[in-house]
């Protein structure tokens, strides 16, 4: 038996109805609607029916495509249902290469589909099947076939496909121009562009549901008017949820910012943590971009030694989630092998709940402090004393926000605990000084005092002799992140 046949067969043993159908078939035919329409607008269910070519589809239901409809494109979907609309969406989502064994699709239509629609049941005095679930079930039967993909309306992967078709923008018109029409349109332009809003598809809808078949039928026309041109694809999109990489990182040498510091187009460090460790990963999920988010951020000039910082990074819509942990290994090897400045441990995929873990711990945190810092006198004895009496217990700063990030933060005053201070002459007027303090604690202003806006500080203990910091690492963070895997 020819193909031909077979497809002819499975359409017509679809049928519940054949002769009903082929009954009314030719006259659709003529008023313009395609072989899949054709079967919409005759109510066949959603099934095998729809995926023979529409030649056979003819064939089965004996309709003579001799006699040639005046229209270039259907009527009712605007040749939407052509073979190389889905031949398109199933290309481009296989070029992809998306290692997802799930996919869902999404699918967004020209107002004047509805309109069309609504036109052909008053034609045919029943309902019409959905456009959007032919679409959805026809490319997602070609794309898991080629792509050995299952289809999934929870996938994290998301095909969106919205359609355009110049020659019926205008087919809602005259709902617009009804009388008491809730449909207000109001024209602007911006940056040179035309722009009209009111006439949403949520507008057009909800009037249309207040027509009666005889003004759609009198005012737009049953069956659709034909139409000359097709439906074009305006956007095709594959989406895919975030995948999360958790780690801590190092940051061996200053001068290296957390992410990327330009400042007027101008790059101000060489390096940033972020780049380092996201480049790799980018090219191991082969995705768009992606985000670094720390456990906070230490300055640009400032150390992050010890366990290092919890960080994660986010893939945005990565083709490649099924990695393995050897692979991400690897990329901590590799940056100890080039002796980079930075270093990253712990490195893992985790889940996107986990994520929170690096936000609530802002609140909770807290963290170890290194600095070298200067007094312009010699303190005595007595007073290194007196600190570190001061330093075993609490401490409670009032800090109003520095003025070096006046710009970017309000002007508040925060209280903020030092845990545990302690002072330790190096040699005349340098010393080392330990702090632990709770999270968002700005250290250097706790040493200099930032012209009296952070109380008290090193300096204020000290007697108010002059002190200033000229080297901070961060010794720890104490949060459990990334968690461990079960």
């Amino acid at each position: 038996m020819s193909n031909a046949n077979t497809h002819v067969n499975v359409v017509t043993e679809s049928l519940d109805n054949i002769q009903r159908i082929k009954a009314v078939a030719p006259g659709l035919h003529a008023n313009g609607a395609c072989a899949l329409c054709i079967l919409r607008a005759t109510q066949v269910p959603i099934g095998p029916a729809y995926l023979q070519p529409q030649a056979d589809i003819h064939r089965a239901l004996e309709i003579d495509t001799s006699v040639a409809s005046t229209a270039s494109a259907c009527s009712l979907c605007l040749s939407i249902l052509s073979p190389d609309i889905f031949d398109q969406i199933t290309l481009k989502y296989k070029e992809q290469a998306f290692d997802s064994s799930t996919v869902c699709i999404s699918v967004e239509l020209p107002k004047s589909i509805y309109i069309r629609q609504r036109s052909m049941q008053i034609y045919v005095k029943s309902a019409v099947i959905d456009l959007k679930d032919v679409i959805k079930y026809i490319s997602g039967n070609r794309i898991a076939e080629a792509c050995d993909v299952a289809i999934d309306g929870d996938s994290d992967m998301r095909i969106e496909c919205a359609f355009r078709h110049e020659e019926t923008l205008l087919d809602h018109q005259f709902l617009v121009d009804r009388e008491g029409s809730s449909i207000k349109i109001k024209s602007f332009r911006k940056k040179g562009i035309d722009y009209t809003t009111g006439d949403s598809l949520g507008a057009v809808l909800a009037e249309l549901s207040k027509c009666d078949d005889s003004v759609v039928a009198s005012k737009f026309g049953s069956p659709p008017p034909l139409v000359k041109t097709a439906a074009e694809i305006e956007s095709l999109v594959f989406r895919r949820a975030s995948l999360f990489i958790g780690g801590r990182y190092l940051k061996l040498q200053r001068n290296i910012s957390q992410t990327p510091f330009v400042v007027d187009g101008k790059r101000m460090t060489e390096l940033s943590v972020s780049e380092v460790i996201g480049e790799p990963i980018k090219e191991l999920a082969l995705c768009d971009s992606y985000n670094l988010v720390g456990s906070g951020r230490e300055d640009a000039d400032v150390r992050m030694l010890g366990d290092g910082r919890p960080f994660y990074i986010e893939c945005i819509n990565p083709r490649k989630t099924n990695i393995s942990q050897d692979l991400i290994s690897q990329i901590e090897d590799q940056l100890i092998q080039e002796n980079s400045p930075v270093q990253c441990r712990l490195l893992q995929i985790i889940k996107p709940e986990d994520t929170r873990i690096i936000k609530e711990g802002e609140e909770n945190k807290t963290k170890h402090y290194c600095a070298l810092v200067w007094f312009a006198s010699v303190l005595s004895k007595e007073t290194l004393e007196e600190i570190n009496q001061v330093g075993s217990s609490e401490i409670v700063l009032q800090q109003n926000t520095p003025i070096r990030v006046l710009h970017r933060r309000s002007p508040l005053v925060r209280p903020r605990k030092l845990l545990r201070l302690e002072i330790t002459h190096i040699e005349g007027h340098f010393y080392k000084v330990r702090i632990e303090s709770e999270a968002g604690t700005y250290i250097k202003e706790f040493v200099h005092g930032d012209l009296g806006r952070t109380s008290p500080s090193l300096s204020s203990l000290a007697g108010g002799i002059v002190a200033d910091i000229l080297e901070l690492d961060v010794e720890n963070v104490s949060l459990d992140f990334p968690p461990k895997s079960v």
